[in-house]
């Protein structure tokens, strides 16, 4: 039987659905896997040694995955035997990946079919050609390109994620207050700072780009998780969670006959609506998270392809707050041509939406999205720079802008949040100019764990639970 094991190096501050989703498949077709998981290093190659694994597998997104970078060639010159494959959105738009890291072969979208079908073609130490569709390989000294997949159009034929795989090694993730889930997958816009456009480009017609699990398979997933780990408030991963106003409006009524509890959702500003909004606030939304990424109408509508106007994201806002839902928003800094007139219109607006909790990142230009080649062909950045971008989104832009403008950019991304929620204190932005940049980010760090303090729904947590996450947040954004 081949063993597999996913590598996870760091601990988490919420589950990878993505491993959870691909390991509860591959257990239904009588493949078992492991997880390796550790902060450390050492113990991860420790427990690669103890489980003789046949395949180690990696879900990566660009950026994060530099850390992997040595894991994954110091297993190739320790264990060569050992197949290495990676998946996610770094392999499926960035197909050098298969040479970065020590891989012998990357997935290329989804794996949901494709994965199984890799694992049971596997033999005598690698796949066999036939069941190259959905993934790229190493073969003769080359590389062996396969055909893309079809997409796994019925959702509620999967079954539910493998919470089991992280819980039982990751006592923070089970007892944690909340859990993540997803009702569906696909997004019909095309953002140019999104993969969705390039992944909907790279299906058409190989199956259905927006799918939904039916009400009563969702509400299913999330009362077992309920029963079998606890669970006080949700939150919905969806990149849009109320495109279906039929299937909310049977949502909004089974989940709260059945379920009862909180949750956290993302909505899209020209889509929100009275109608909506009532079913979110009856059937127990506590959180609505909308992005509005920038303020200037030109940026956000020709460079970042939102059609979207100001006005639309007022009365979306406002709506929100008429129904008494907290108001999540997030944004986007140092943009290509993004001025320091375009910075002050993002603030402006978002003062305007009166968010209880404002985020703003800065643009991080990965590979083959649209955002990023306009970044090139505007003189912002270069494919060599790409070497450059962080898994840290929050403490510079890897951008190229005059001395000035990317100090400015900058010194307003870490007191965003502040400046946002409490409109008074941006009379003293000069004055926090003048702060180190490293004050700066802890000041940054800080108000997002006092904003999130009165944020998120009440619930009862541990000391030590608290004592935890604090811990964790400080880990992963240090």
């Amino acid at each position: 039987m081949i063993k597999f094991a996913w590598i996870v190096y760091g601990k988490m501050l919420s589950e990878q659905l993505s491993i959870m989703n691909l390991s509860s498949i591959l257990k239904s077709k009588g493949i078992d896997t492991v997880l390796i998981y550790s902060n450390k290093k050492r113990d991860i190659l420790n427990k690669v040694k103890a489980v003789k694994p046949d395949i180690i597998a990696y879900s990566l997104m660009y950026g994060s995955h530099w850390k992997y970078v040595d894991i994954s060639k110091e297993i190739r010159e320790k264990y060569p035997h050992i197949y290495q494959v990676a998946g996610g959105p770094y392999t499926t738009f960035y197909p050098q990946s298969i040479d970065e890291l020590s891989l012998d072969a990357i997935a290329i979208g989804e794996a949901d079919i494709s994965l199984v079908n890799f694992i049971e073609g596997f033999q005598g130490g690698s796949p066999s050609i036939e069941h190259a569709r959905g993934f790229h390989f190493r073969m003769n000294g080359g590389i062996k390109r396969g055909e893309l997949q079809n997409l796994q159009d019925e959702l509620d034929e999967l079954p539910f994620p493998d919470r089991k795989i992280f819980y039982d090694q990751d006592p923070f993730l089970k007892n944690q207050e909340f859990k993540c889930f997803l009702s569906g997958r696909g997004c019909p816009f095309p953002c140019t700072y999104c993969f969705n456009h390039k992944f909907n480009d790279m299906y058409k017609g190989k199956g259905k780009i927006m799918r939904k699990k039916s009400v009563d398979y969702f509400v299913e997933e999330i009362k077992e998780t309920k029963e079998s780990y606890g669970l006080q408030f949700a939150i919905f991963e969806d990149d849009i969670f109320v495109m279906k106003k039929d299937w909310l409006e049977e949502f909004a009524r089974k989940f709260k006959q059945k379920i009862g509890i909180p949750y956290i959702c993302y909505v899209r500003a020209d889509i929100v609506d009275e109608d909506r909004l009532k079913l979110l606030k009856e059937s127990g939304c506590h959180i609505v998270r909308m992005a509005i990424e920038t303020g200037n109408e030109v940026l956000r509508n020709t460079i970042l392809k939102r059609n979207m106007k100001d006005a639309t994201i007022i009365a979306a806002s406002d709506l929100i707050h008429k129904y008494g839902m907290k108001l999540s928003v997030s944004n986007m800094i140092g943009l290509p041509t993004e001025t320091l007139d375009a910075l002050e219109d993002t603030l402006s607006l978002n003062i305007r939406c009166r968010p209880d909790h404002p985020t703003a990142q800065f643009f991080m230009p990965y590979p083959d999205m649209e955002l990023s080649k306009i970044a090139v062909k505007t003189g912002h950045f270069t494919e060599e720079r790409l070497k450059e971008i962080p898994k840290n989104t929050w403490r510079y832009t890897p951008l190229l802008f005059d001395k000035k403008t990317k100090r400015v950019m900058e010194k307003t991304q870490k007191i965003f949040s502040l400046v946002v929620r409490y409109p008074h204190i941006k009379k003293y932005t000069k004055l926090f100019f003048l702060l180190p940049d490293q004050l700066l980010y802890l000041i940054s760090i800080v108000t997002k764990i006092a904003i999130v303090v009165n944020y998120f729904p009440p619930t009862k947590v541990t000391f030590m639970q608290k004592l935890r996450g604090l811990r964790r947040f400080f880990s992963f954004y240090g």
